[in-house]
């Protein structure tokens, strides 16, 4: 991949991010939201040079970027933290294609109240899979990484039944519904 395409599709990812963020995120700023992008180690997931990534060593990662998002800007719960995380790595690993062999497989999916409609509507029949994804059901409410941690076990469960990637799941965002939806008016996340 050319430097030039490189460089658009890592300011996109954190444009991405950061629009995100618009609706209910107690960070909202251009300056607050590159501050934090800046702060986490995203460099590492981009290194070829690493070799591949593994389940493991990325859930660590993850778990350790999300703390230390929470730890530097303390207006920011685990759910806000992870969201601008999950955005970022969604546009530069699924979109854009880029980041260590095996990294597609291991990003999760943005969780939002679109998200949360969509694996409702499809596993309206799982209690076992909604129980997990839906301990709560507000980004602010997910103020820690064991609930986080349930979210994205039920949606690897949702990845299982649906046959894709992980971040797959995320064929079930129903967030354009938004304007449109009495499930889901005037929730805020």
């Amino acid at each position: 991949m050319n430097n030039v395409r490189a460089g658009i599709i890592e300011t996109y990812a954190q444009w991405t991010a950061m629009s995100a963020l618009r609706s209910g995120a107690p960070i909202k700023s251009r300056r607050d939201v590159y501050t934090a992008i800046a702060g986490v180690d995203f460099p590492v997931l981009f290194n070829d040079a690493l070799g591949p990534i593994n389940r493991t060593t990325f859930d660590a990662w993850h778990e350790a970027s999300t703390h230390g998002l929470v730890e530097r800007d303390s207006r920011l719960s685990v759910g806000w933290a992870t969201k601008i995380i999950n955005v970022y790595l969604k546009t530069r690993v699924y979109i854009g294609a880029q980041g260590r062999h095996h990294l597609k497989e291991m990003i999760h999916p943005p969780i939002d109240a679109g998200l949360w409609l969509g694996l409702t509507r499809r596993f309206n029949d799982r209690p076992d899979i909604l129980h997990q994804t839906h301990c709560v059901t507000k980004i602010k409410d997910i103020k820690d990484y064991v609930c986080y941690r349930s979210i994205i076990d039920g949606c690897r469960a949702a990845a299982k039944e649906l046959g894709c990637e992980l971040i797959e799941v995320e064929q079930l965002w129903a967030g354009t519904e938004f304007a449109a939806s009495p499930e889901i008016e005037g929730e805020v996340d």
